[in-house]
Parts: structure tokens; sequence; C-alpha cells
């Protein structure tokens, strides 16, 4: 960059750094306006900035950072590079050797605004005690740095092992609440922790019990859409932040997912995945459990079964699937729409057989509008059973540690790979950490393993009420609950009574005979 004519003095490029740890103390403003004093006291001028945000000096070298590496490589276009104090430049000795040498090399000189002493550092390279000084200081820089990680890692092991949050995102139905037991000094509450949000602790709960209940992902979201308008994560954290909240925020499906898949339903700390445990094996909560252990074990092998399940338990199938048939050759029959024509002014919705689309042969494939069918089941399934009071198998949730187990004798294993190479506090520690995951062990294993088990629920409704009350997807549910059936006869030209091309039982898909009633616990 050329001289401008009007000003003379040296040409100082301005340096400002700041780490992603925000700070209003070490703000770029105040670098800036301590740099522009310093270059005015040695009768200089700032010719261009440095600005790198965001870019920690432990973990990047000076040539290195965006706008500072770029200026350096342009040495010919300033005379001397100017910030607020050393620990803006570099926080290593390593880092400032390879500054010093560059400085030397083209005789630059460098300039902190303020130095040990508070007042300007002004360093020449071409000088051995410069390099003397800068190197003294480099090592204080070292030092200082390494301190304030030692100090970050204990306060967060600290607050792991209290149970304290750390803050971060605070996740949906909590809030930040004052520690009901962590005190300072003068016994004010000292760190939070995650308590039970109002109202939207219970919304978890209800999403929780709906997906062990079986209902879809699709359908827990229209629920919430419809029930709680607007009360999402991200509404929830600017509702408590004092934010204004997007009223015409939604969930989706993965949404729903995504939220009940979070350890931090639980109120525990976690760490690599795996939740940290106190000096007695027991794991630390950090907030109040939305979901207690045993219904979380439940709510996960209810969405690892639906992550696995096939096409016929997706939330989109049509009404009948698996419980219409093609009376030609036996496969399911599937929905399809006829597109308007000259006789149709909207489309028509269809049940159809499927047979070539799946690679079998139908000697005449059946297919038949799929509102009257619909009306024929729904009447012949309330004749069946519609009297009847409906039944609900609960299902009781067995006692298997297993889990539990097998993370506590990965802990062990890897606590007694520590233990090996420590000595004295430190061992007696850790030995001790192991003693009690080892005792709670111990207490897992003679604890016997109890089977899931079904137990039949008289509801006090009839299938009748349910019925009437049920959406497509627990209208469907019944009817393969129930084991209905309804085969279509070939498609004969002219003939529009659907009815007689339609049979309709109750039996058992796999031919067994029974009848529903006969299925069904205090009926005959």
């Amino acid at each position: 960059m050329a001289r401008n004519p009007g000003q003379r003095g040296p040409r100082v490029l301005g340096a400002v750094r700041l780490s992603r740890y925000r700070d209003s103390t070490t703000s770029p403003e105040r670098q800036m306006s301590s740099v522009e004093d310093v270059t005015a006291s040695i009768g200089g001028h700032v010719i261009g900035w440095a600005r790198d945000i965001d870019v920690p000096a432990s973990m990047t070298r000076p040539f290195d950072r965006p706008e500072l590496g770029t200026w350096l490589a342009r040495p010919s276009e300033f005379d001397a590079v100017a910030w607020w104090r050393l620990d803006r430049a570099v926080r290593s000795m390593h880092d400032m050797s390879d500054l010093a040498g560059w400085a030397k090399d083209h005789k630059k000189r460098l300039i902190f605004a303020e130095g040990p002493g508070g007042g300007r550092l002004e360093l020449d390279m071409t000088s051995p005690m410069s390099e003397l000084i800068l190197m003294i200081l480099a090592f204080a820089a070292q030092m200082e740095a390494q301190s304030i990680q030692e100090r970050t890692t204990g306060a967060a092991a600290y607050l792991r092992s209290v149970g304290r949050w750390r803050g971060g995102r605070v996740p949906f139905g909590t809030r930040p609440m004052p520690h009901p037991t962590e005190v300072d000094r003068d016994g004010e509450p000292a760190g939070w922790y995650l308590a039970e949000g109002p109202d939207t602790a219970e919304i978890v709960r209800t999403m929780a019990d709906l997906v062990i209940a079986g209902k879809s992902y699709h359908a827990i979201a229209a629920w919430l859409n419809e029930e709680h308008p607007g009360v999402t994560p991200a509404n929830h954290r600017a509702t408590l932040k004092g934010a204004k909240p997007d009223p015409s925020a939604r969930w989706n499906p993965g949404m729903v997912s995504t939220l009940l898949r979070q350890n931090t339903l639980r109120g525990l700390v976690i760490e690599d995945g795996c939740p940290v445990r106190d000096g007695d094996g027991e794991p630390v909560r950090q907030g109040d459990p939305l979901l207690d252990d045993e219904t979380w074990r439940r709510l996960q092998a209810a969405m690892d079964a639906r992550a696995m399940t096939g096409p016929g338990n997706r939330s989109n199938v049509h009404p009948l699937l698996g419980v219409i048939f093609c009376g030609s050759c036996g496969g399911r029959m599937y929905q399809g729409w006829l597109s308007p024509g000259p006789n149709r002014k909207a489309p028509v919705r269809q049940y159809r057989c499927a047979a070539k689309a799946h690679g079998r042969e139908c000697r005449k494939p059946a297919y038949v509008v799929a509102a009257k069918v619909d009306d024929y089941v729904s009447r012949k399934f309330m004749e069946a059973v519609g009297r009847l009071e409906l039944v609900e198998l609960i299902t009781i949730p067995g006692a298997d540690h297993t889990a539990e187990i097998a993370e506590l004798d990965e802990e062990v294993n890897e606590l007694a790979k520590r233990l090996a190479v420590l000595r004295g506090a430190a061992g007696d520690a850790v030995a001790a950490q192991i003693q009690s995951r080892s005792d709670r062990l111990g207490r897992l294993r003679e604890q016997p393993v109890t089977a899931e088990r079904t137990e039949s629920i008289a509801t006090g409704m009839t299938y009748a009420e349910r019925w009437a009350d049920a959406d497509e997807a627990d209208r469907r549910t019944m009817l393969l609950d129930a084991g209905a059936r309804v085969v279509v006869g070939e498609t004969t030209r002219g003939k529009r009574d659907v009815d007689s091309r339609l049979t309709f039982d109750t039996r058992a898909h796999e031919g067994d005979g029974d009848l529903i009633a006969d299925a069904l616990p205090g009926h005959s």
C-alpha cells in the first residue's frame, strides 16, 4: 500500500482479536480505540485493520488467522503492527518466537498499547534485548492460557459432579431455576438446575405416552399444533428469554422423534454419550426428570420398534391396508386414484389389486370404489362387535437391568485402566469409584429378570362407542386387532352393487377359525 503524501510517520497495521468467549472488557471497539491512541502517541497513522473475531490465540498461529495472516504476507505495506495487549497477539512461546522472527527479518516494530506495567510497550526486533523481553512475556501469556483452561475444565467437572446445569440451550419441557441445594458462603443459591417447565413438562409426558400407545409421529405433531399452537421448542426458549415467540411456528414429525430421543428428558448429566455417575455409582442429574427411567426405556423400545417396522405401519397408509384383499389372487389391495375425466368432475379414490407391481400373477385384478367399501366395512364391523365391551391389552414392563449392568461394566473397566497409572490421592479416589460401581453391579445382578406381560383391561366402553370417536389410523388398528378381513370379488362391468362383491368376517388372518367374539376376554 503506497504512502499517502499527506501522511507522515510510521504506517501501523491495527490488529484486533477476540476468542469465541465473548467479554465486553475485550470488545473489538475497545481494542481498536487503544490501538488508535498508541498509534497517535508515536506520530503514526493506521493504514488498515486485521480483525479476527472468534479466533482463539492458543489454537491459531498469527500467520494462520484469516485477516492478520493475509496482512503479514504483505510486509511492505506497513512499518509496525499494534495490538491492545500481548495476549491479543499470541498465547504461546512458540508462536511468539515465529512472530519475533518474522518481525526481525522484515525490520518491523511490534507495539502493544498496554504492556506489563500498563503503559505502552514498543519493541524493535533488531535488538536482542527486545527478543528476550518478548519471550519472557510470551511465557507468562502461555502460563495464563493454561491456567484458564485448567480452571474451565475444573469448573465444568465440578458442575457435572454436583448436578448443576452448565448453561446452553434450554431443553423443551424445562426451565432454569436456582439450584435447590448448592449455596454460596452467604447461604444464597449458587448455580442453576433445570426444573420442570410450566405446562411444557406435561406436554412432553403426554407425547411419550402417545408414542408408547402406538400413535404416529405425524399424529402427535398434528395434536400438538391443534391443542398447543405455537408451543414449540424454539418458542419455549424465546419465551424464557423474554423474546417474542413466532406464532406461525409448528411441530413436524421429525421434531417429535428428535425430542423424545434426548437423554435430557431423564434429567441426567451426559458426557461422551454416557450418564455421569457420582461416587456411589448413581447417575447425576442436572434437573427434574420429565420421564422416569422405566417410562424412558419403554419409550425408546417403542421408538426402536417403530424404526424397524415395514410399510404397513407408516402413518400415511390407507384405512384398510392389511384388511382388504383381492378375491382373485389373495394379495393385498392398495389405494389409488382415478383422475377426472369426461364423466368425473373430481378424482375418485379406489382400492386396487397391485399384483403386477409386486411381481405376482393375478388372473383378474380387482378394483373397487374406496368410499363404498369403507362404509360397508364400518357397517359390518359394528354388526359383528359393536355391542361388545372393548377390552384393551396393556403391557406390564418386565424388570431387566441388562443395559445398566453393561453400562456399569464398561465404566469399571475404564476406571481400572486409569487406576493402573495413578498413585496417591488420585488413585484412592478412582479406587473408591470402582468399588462403589462394583457394589451396585452386585446388587443389580442379584435382582431377578422378569418378563414383560400383558393384561386384559375392561374399558367400560363398547366397540361402537370407540369407533365413533376414532380417527382412520385408530379404526384400522381396531380392525387389524380383531382379525377383520374383507375380500373383493371380480369386477363385473355394469354392476354397481358393490356390496354383492364383498365378503367380510372377523376371523384371524392365519385361518385359525376363531371368531373375534371368541378371542375377546370375557366374551363367548
